[in-house]
């Protein structure tokens, strides 16, 4: 995971599973993936052993351990935080290396395979009209169709770097091509949902199925509802659309080794699919006043 100090234990994920670990009885290890290597065939880590607490001014009490045979552990989280970069990327392609008997979540291969923009294009039918380009000038012809799109990068995280453009626009080619980085960096255009102004859900899946969701809503003057960028979440419940969508998507998880996944949904329509560290556990508990923390947990003692 991302260094423990940058923690914010009120809302992140990565605390709340460490704390249902601890309180089950688990002992719980930090890694900075920086410190993974391999010796021969076995993955080694710098592992920093850690007490965790519900007191949020200390969620953390630290004892470095030094280097530790991942083997040894019987379950490994893969909690980083996007951007999917070239050190993430091998990051996964040395955890492929640890032995069966090691829980892994999720998946190496799945985490890098599966682009959390593209994978969305594993199941068209429940996506919306969905261009993917570095090339301006067909952006522009696809814009000209759809009126109004949404322009995100293909390895975008966390809001950045969305443009909307309408068809009768100012500068258009100006900001596709700073889009683009100069038509050498692919773009995901979509379709624009009208529905995205009254939010999007976040669903979160355990072993192919939903857990619940909450709806995640922009904050005033902004159109993002991403809560990294000044969104805020509200309660939300799943829809026959939604169960829908997640049933499509069950067997498909199920078989790639993703035990904990997120996806977003905006009118009905899959915009995301995310397995890398998917976020909402803290706020889906309290406003369904269940530990979904330690259900995920107990899936994992099964």
């Amino acid at each position: 995971m991302d260094p423990l100090e940058g923690v914010k234990p009120h809302k992140d994920t990565t605390y709340f599973l460490m704390l249902a670990a601890y309180e089950r009885g688990y002992e719980v290890f930090f890694v900075d993936p920086a410190t993974l290597s391999l010796r021969h065939s076995d993955v080694y880590a710098a592992v920093v052993k850690v007490k965790v607490s519900k007191n949020q001014r200390q969620p953390f009490v630290t004892e470095p351990q030094g280097l530790c045979a991942l083997a040894n552990m019987d379950a490994v989280w893969i909690r980083q935080d996007p951007p999917f970069d070239r050190s993430y990327f091998y990051v996964t392609l040395l955890l492929d290396q640890l032995p069966e008997r090691v829980q892994i979540i999720n998946k190496p291969v799945t985490v890098r395979n599966w682009n959390e923009k593209l994978a969305a294009l594993r199941y068209p039918a429940f996506t919306p009209t969905t261009f993917v380009s570095r090339s301006v000038q067909e952006i522009k012809q696809f814009l000209k169709e759809q009126q109004r799109i949404t322009v995100k990068p293909v390895d975008g995280h966390g809001g950045k770097g969305i443009i909307f453009l309408d068809s009768g626009g100012k500068e258009i080619s100006e900001q596709l091509d700073n889009a683009t980085r100069g038509e050498r960096h692919w773009v995901v255009a979509q379709q624009y949902l009208p529905a995205a102004r009254e939010g999007d859900k976040r669903i979160l899946l355990l072993d192919g199925e939903p857990l619940g969701a909450i709806l995640r809503v922009h904050a005033e003057g902004v159109e993002l509802n991403n809560l990294d960028q000044g969104g805020s979440a509200e309660p939300a419940k799943l829809d026959d659309r939604d169960r829908q969508i997640c049933e499509a998507m069950r067997h498909d998880l199920v078989m790639h080794g993703v035990r904990f996944a997120g996806i977003d949904v905006i009118g009905g329509m899959l915009i995301e699919v995310n397995i890398t560290s998917p976020t909402g556990l803290q706020e889906m508990s309290r406003f369904d006043k269940t530990d979904y923390h330690h259900r995920v947990m107990a899936s994992f003692e099964a």
